[in-house]
């Protein structure tokens, strides 16, 4: 039962970081009908940052933490303004082709300036440990999953009670009419980029706190997260998390009953048969108008 019980703990955990990565891709996708695949580079930069700040610098945890969501945030708005609203006007496909190369672009740069064998970052997060119905629950397991409640609490209330969470609904509900109102689908779009990085930065954090990071690896998570959002829905902020923790249960019960091997299997077999069956998702609209 303990065994069963912490396979449980560790994906419900596993997943609220796909769910969290995920979130980006939302809100990208909202603001600009675009699949970003830069995720996980901005993921990377985050886990670097936040590894020299704390090994080299010695900035308490909650501080490093900040300043890397916050510099990832910034580079992420920077590239938007920079390269990719230039293409914006472009077919979406070309512009998610692009954050591809960005994305590959990134993770060369890391592993060339910090080579490519897996970094611990310090236990920063304590030491403590507790049982939970037969699981052992670290802290930086409640760290993990307390930012990613923290960060999309912050962000869908953004979304529901400030102008700009107005402004990102009305250029998500109808591009076209926002902008005759007024909106600046630039602006907004620059916005959700900032956002993006942002919880690709802190899941990056999230991540590095429970597991040895190499860019590769690190790459590769930032890619689980896109099934979990067609497993949640496209457009819809709560269906990130929602496909996150349903994802990583999945890939959990499978490494559980065949193997290691079969969680690519079981991610993207999933994503295929929503793709077929159900592109909106579970949670998505029946309906997502295009650019």
């Amino acid at each position: 039962m303990s065994v069963i019980s912490q396979a449980v703990w560790g994906a419900l955990v596993t997943g609220s970081l796909y769910g969290l990565v995920g979130v980006g891709f939302v809100l990208l996708y909202r603001a600009s009908k675009v699949l970003s695949f830069t995720q996980g580079g901005f993921m990377l930069i985050g886990i670097y940052l936040f590894y020299g700040l704390i090994t080299a610098g010695h900035v308490p945890f909650l501080l490093a933490a900040l300043i890397s969501a916050v510099v990832v945030a910034i580079v992420s708005a920077l590239v938007y303004v920079a390269v990719f609203s230039r293409v914006a006007a472009r077919e979406p496909f070309t512009t998610s082709v692009a954050t591809l190369g960005l994305a590959g672009v990134i993770t060369a740069v890391i592993a060339i300036i910090f080579g490519t064998s897996p970094v611990t970052v310090p236990n920063v997060a304590g030491s403590a440990a507790f049982s939970l119905a037969g699981a052992t629950v670290t802290a930086a397991d409640l760290v993990s999953v307390a930012i990613m409640v923290v960060v999309v609490a912050a962000i869908i209330v953004i979304l529901r009670t400030t102008p700009l969470g107005l402004r990102m609904k009305a250029v998500a509900d109808n591009p076209s009419l926002s902008v005759h109102l007024g909106v600046s689908a630039s602006r907004v779009a620059t916005a959700a980029w900032a956002m993006a990085g942002l919880t690709a930065a802190l899941g990056g954090v999230a991540f590095a706190l429970r597991e040895s990071v190499d860019p590769t690896g690190v790459a590769t998570l930032g890619f689980y997260a896109f099934p979990a959002i067609i497993l949640g829905g496209l457009d819809s902020v709560p269906g990130a998390i929602g496909g996150g923790l349903i994802l990583g249960v999945l890939q959990g019960a499978a490494s559980f009953l065949f193997g290691a091997d079969w969680i690519d299997l079981v991610s993207f077999g999933v994503m295929l048969v929503f793709l077929l069956v159900r592109p909106t998702g579970l949670f998505g609209r029946a309906e997502v108008q295009r650019l």
